[in-house]
């Protein structure tokens, strides 16, 4: 019994170990990020990108699946962009629909694109085939990507075009949360969104690194969405394509005044399946890129230092968990290895042979669980940028809950990596 718990022990302090490197460099990040930030200032992207002279033409692509519910309220809200009006259209792929999308799009103003076949395959085949049908109509620079269930900032466009001008080829906005305070769950999916844009993707962006797509609120250059949106096939296909845009040397900008507010789900049911495929697809990714991303990022070739950086740091994002995960993964873990010392600290054995630098295992948990706490709060100062309700504030104590949801649904999402099976979120609830 004895060799039994010093084994779960090593395993559990192993474990430990692994996660403060996993946390303590997205702190490393944060701070760095912070830091750089503090000595640069940019303009008025928004006052930039009007002065202009020829803003870049924009398509404004929204993909919908039977959401006749949500869509006109995207379309308004980028119909009512403050952009040249000469100088963007939208578009509405409405695929596969058996209710009536395409009719409510086409009279709020949009231009449909109707995708019909045997069933739908998810949002990435919509995506290509909405670009396609952008490419081939010509005049446009750049193709922005939604969600039918987005409302867009009013200063969206103007703030892309500003860092196309700047020279950028892919631009992420923020995901912003348009109902946090319908649920608890809607306000747990929120704080996670929230932390990502403030503790992922602020900081890579002062750092000059790929911040983390969203999968909506983005924009390509049209050549490069023809090129890279045109053949995604996992279920996570922002995952896919950062990871192919970085292996192309593509950077992944980062704008927080292109804001997108996007419906998170109300029900446990519906984010549970919502994650699962997140997992799915994230998983099935982390199998076909990692080794390559690895490649780049330490391997021989002519790769600059800020490209093997990007990549090494692309590599982390696929299969690193977020911080909030991370601090609730420390304590579980540090209070599993109390008890397991406690409960061996009593057994008749252990007064005749005692678990080997049990002092130190005694140790490292107390330090990590005291590290948990400190990696939990660390975003709470970036989150309060968002202004959340005391409602939602509220919900983020009680956010281990939701994220303890996070072990299981990763294990389910690797064993089931191989399997496409997509299905559709339901949306209306705001």
């Amino acid at each position: 019994m004895q060799t039994v718990a010093t084994v779960a022990a090593v395993v559990m302090a192993a474990g430990l170990v692994a996660l403060h490197a996993v946390a303590l460099y997205a702190v490393s990040i944060l701070f760095l990020g912070a830091q750089r930030a503090g000595h640069t200032r940019r303009g008025d992207v928004g006052a930039a990108a009007n002065a202009a002279a020829a803003p870049p033409r924009i398509a404004a692509l929204v993909v919908a699946h039977d959401e006749e519910r949500v869509v006109v309220r995207s379309v308004r809200s980028l119909s009512e962009q403050r952009y040249p009006e000469s100088r963007f259209a939208v578009f509405v792929v409405a695929d596969h629909c058996s209710d009536r999308t395409a009719a409510v799009a086409s009279a709020a103003g949009a231009t449909v694109f109707e995708r019909r076949g045997p069933k739908a395959e998810g949002k990435a085949p919509a995506v290509a085939h909405g670009v396609s049908a952008i490419a081939t109509l010509g005049g446009f620079d750049a193709v922005a990507i939604f969600d039918a269930d987005n409302e867009v900032d009013p200063g969206f466009l103007a703030a892309i075009a500003a860092r196309f001008d700047a020279g950028e080829r892919v631009v992420q906005g923020v995901v912003d949360a348009l109902n946090p305070d319908a649920s608890w769950v809607a306000a747990s999916s929120a704080l996670g969104f929230w932390a990502i844009a403030a503790v992922a993707q602020r900081p890579r962006e002062a750092l000059h690194l790929s911040a983390p797509l969203m999968g909506t609120g983005f924009a390509m250059e049209l050549t490069a969405a023809v090129r890279f949106l045109g053949d995604a096939s996992s279920l996570t296909d922002d995952l896919e394509l950062a990871c192919r845009l970085c292996l192309d040397h593509v950077r992944v900008a980062h704008e927080p005044l292109a804001r997108v507010f996007d419906e998170k789900p109300t029900t446990m049911s519906a984010a549970i399946s919502q994650r699962h495929r997140w997992m799915q697809g994230r998983w099935s990714v982390a199998h076909r890129y990692f080794a390559a991303l690895g490649a780049r990022a330490f391997g021989p070739g002519a790769s600059s230092f800020a490209e093997r950086c990007r990549a090494a740091d692309v590599a982390y994002q696929l299969v690193a968990p977020s911080l909030l995960f991370t601090a609730v993964a420390l304590a579980v873990f540090s209070g599993a290895l109390t008890l397991l010392l406690a409960a061996v600290a009593l057994s008749v054995h252990a007064r005749l042979a005692p678990i080997p630098f049990e002092g130190g295992f005694r140790t490292l948990a107390l330090a990590s669980f005291v590290a948990a706490a400190l990696y939990y709060v660390v975003p709470a100062r970036e989150i309060a940028r968002f202004r959340p309700s005391a409602k939602v504030w509220l919900c983020y104590a009680l956010q281990p809950f939701y994220l303890v949801l996070s072990l299981p649904l990763s294990i389910s999402g690797w064993l089931t990596r191989r399997r496409r099976a997509w299905k559709r979120t339901p949306h209306g609830a705001a």
